[in-house]
């Protein structure tokens, strides 16, 4: 029994996990659908600021990551297909590449390592300080002035931040093509076009929703269980930017299973 008991103690820790994330998004969007037309000001300004830091802030670095990322993999690819038509497969190779999972994926992690780690340490300082408790106090409901701003800006953010990624990846990678075969822009784009389908969008913007989620309640969760000392706070970004990863990851494999296979 002691063995069942240490056995069962992990999935009874996720299962509980689970619950609480559901809990948070079905109680964020409740309140969000019961805001009043005066409360939208506040909302809206919390939110911009979430998007100033998230999505703003964060462009110089997805920017630089997304050039190098788009010259690095057709570098890779003219060293690993030449004498092979590798200029037939260019479009192929960004939009499988690119498109389909670095460009999504890469952003997420960029946006875990900035700003879940901000959002779990916020929320936790304000934990200790007593802060939430004493907006419920005063009658500010903090799924509506904590939670919901912070997700619909870490999801603006990421689906700008996700555009921008693989616009610039696939200047990169055109750039690389022009200076090895002198490959047009207008030929370049022709292939990415060919190679794009209506379920790579689906795909990224199924990708956009979900991962933001996961960034923002994952985030959410660790900074609210914050309960005894200001220890606790490094502790709890360690978990969010460890538990945020996994779940960005298993949710990238799902959906390629789901979309692709």
């Amino acid at each position: 029994m002691l063995f069942l008991a240490r056995l069962g103690a992990p999935v009874r820790g996720f299962l509980e996990f689970l619950g609480d994330q559901a809990h948070l998004v079905l109680r964020t969007l409740r309140h969000a659908l019961l805001l009043r037309m005066d409360q939208l000001a506040v909302v809206g300004g919390q939110t911009k600021l979430q998007v100033r830091f998230t999505g703003l802030d964060a462009l110089w670095l997805v920017s630089g990551t997304a050039l190098l990322l788009g010259a690095v993999t057709l570098i890779q690819a003219f060293s690993q297909l030449s004498g092979l038509g590798a200029e037939n497969y260019i479009g192929t190779l960004m939009v499988l590449i690119i498109l389909r999972e670095l460009g999504p994926l890469l952003t997420a992690v960029l946006v875990i390592g900035r700003s879940a780690t901000a959002i779990a340490a916020e929320l936790g300082a304000m934990q200790l300080n007593g802060e939430v408790d004493a907006l419920a106090t005063h009658g500010v409901n903090p799924y509506q002035y904590l939670l919901l701003p912070r997700w619909l800006g870490v999801l603006v953010s990421v689906f700008a931040l996700v555009v921008c990624f693989d616009a610039l990846a696939l200047g990169g990678g055109f750039l690389v093509a022009k200076l090895k075969y002198g490959v047009t822009f207008g030929f370049y784009m022709d292939s990415v076009r060919q190679a794009l389908s209506n379920r790579d969008f689906a795909a990224t913007l199924l990708k956009v929703v979900l991962f933001s989620g996961a960034i923002t309640f994952h985030a959410c969760h660790f900074g609210l269980r914050i309960r005894r000392s200001q220890t606790e706070i490094p502790q709890a970004v360690t978990k969010t930017v460890v538990s945020a990863l996994v779940a960005v990851f298993c949710l990238d494999g799902l959906i390629a299973a789901l979309l692709y296979f």
